[in-house]
C-alpha cells in the first residue's frame, strides 16, 4: 500500500509535506541561472571562439582585427596578354547620312 495514501503521523509532518509539494511545484517556474544559447555551446565544441564561453587566454584565437579597411593596398590588375582597350576615334555624322573618321 504507498505511503502516499496514509494519514499524515502528526501535524508537524503534514506542515512539512505540505510545504514541501509547494516547494517542487515553485521550482518548475525558476528559469536556469546562467542559460547560455545552445548554439554558442555548439560554436564552442566546433572549436570556433565564441564571447562568455570560450576562453580568450588560449593561443589559439587571433586577436588581431583582420576585418580592418585595407584601402591603400587594392592594386588594379591587368591579366597578361589583355591590353586596355584604345581610345574610340571621333566620328562626325554628315548630311547625306555617311560618316567621317
Amino acid at each position: 500500500q504507498p505511503l502516499e495514501n496514509e494519514p499524515p503521523v502528526s501535524q508537524t509532518e503534514a506542515g512539512y509535506q505540505k510545504i514541501r509539494a509547494e516547494l517542487h511545484e515553485a521550482r518548475k517556474n525558476i528559469p536556469p541561472k546562467n542559460p547560455v544559447d545552445v548554439g554558442k555551446q555548439l560554436a564552442a565544441a566546433r572549436g570556433e571562439y565564441v564571447e562568455d564561453i570560450s576562453d580568450p587566454n588560449d593561443p589559439r584565437w587571433v586577436h588581431n582585427n583582420y576585418s580592418a579597411s585595407n584601402q591603400g593596398e587594392k592594386e588594379e590588375v591587368v591579366p597578361e596578354g589583355k591590353q586596355p582597350a584604345a581610345e574610340p576615334e571621333a566620328v562626325t555624322r554628315n548630311a547625306d547620312g555617311t560618316f567621317d573618321v
